[in-house]
């Protein structure tokens, strides 16, 4: 009779947060996610509702700024300080801004991040490169030793006698490949010299039409001058 109220009920308030809308991928169409889920670098460490403040209270933020002028002056201080070896390096030095819960879900998520629904945030698939897992040796067999298994006989159990590893034979199929290969080696001096001569006849056919043109363009040019300067010659008379 008294027990609490089922989730979901009343609206789902119960299941609201303003943390998940951050991912959401239609986070706009929410009233207030500006400042109630604001999503980007340029918002963090603002001051979101600076419209809404009080102007009488600028006395009490000059001297807020003034302080915060006097603090970030002491760090560089200090940081200098402890730069020329005049004071121990103190190890609680704020290291930028962290990351909040929604943020680093989505770093450590692997697949599709929040950046591929539009949040902003980065893509963190693991993927597992070259060198990631050590490759079987051809004396352990790798469905029965465990991983711990395989690095205590790496270290304690080596093969004390290599010669007897089989070697791969070169089988009937080996063998014909190889004189096709040699054939194909034998073939090519012959095939190269083929297109030699066949170029050297292009050229000397393409030479040979050049010439050909020049002389007919030669012999028009010295029949139409004969034809001018008769036609001269004739007119003068």
């Amino acid at each position: 009779m008294y027990h609490p109220t089922r989730g979901g009920v009343r609206g789902g308030r119960d299941q609201f947060s303003w943390d998940e809308v951050k991912a959401d991928k239609y986070r706009e169409n929410y009233l207030g996610h500006s400042i109630k889920a604001p999503v980007g670098r340029w918002q963090k460490g603002k001051d979101l509702h600076w419209y809404a403040r009080d102007k009488k209270q600028k006395g009490s933020e000059m001297d807020a700024m003034k302080e915060e002028i006097q603090r970030v002056k002491e760090q560089e201080e200090q940081a200098m300080r402890e730069a020329l070896g005049l004071a121990p390096k103190s190890s609680t030095r704020p290291q930028g801004n962290r990351l909040d819960k929604q943020e680093f879900t989505e770093l450590v998520k692997r697949g599709s991040t929040a950046e591929d629904l539009g949040a902003g945030n980065a893509d963190a698939v693991w993927v597992h490169g070259l060198g990631y897992a050590k490759a079987p040796r051809p004396w352990e067999d790798p469905s029965t030793l465990a991983s711990s298994q395989k690095e205590d006989a790496d270290s304690a159990r080596l093969p004390a006698d290599t010669s007897g590893v089989k070697t791969v034979e070169d089988g009937p199929d080996d063998v014909e490949r190889d004189q096709k290969k040699d054939r194909r080696e034998e073939r090519k001096p012959a095939k190269r010299e083929k297109e030699e001569r066949h170029d050297r006849r292009e050229k000397r056919e393409r030479h040979e039409k050049r010439s050909a043109r020049d002389s007919d363009d030669r012999k028009k040019h010295k029949k139409e001058k004969k034809e001018k300067k008769r036609r001269h010659d004739s007119d003068s008379d």
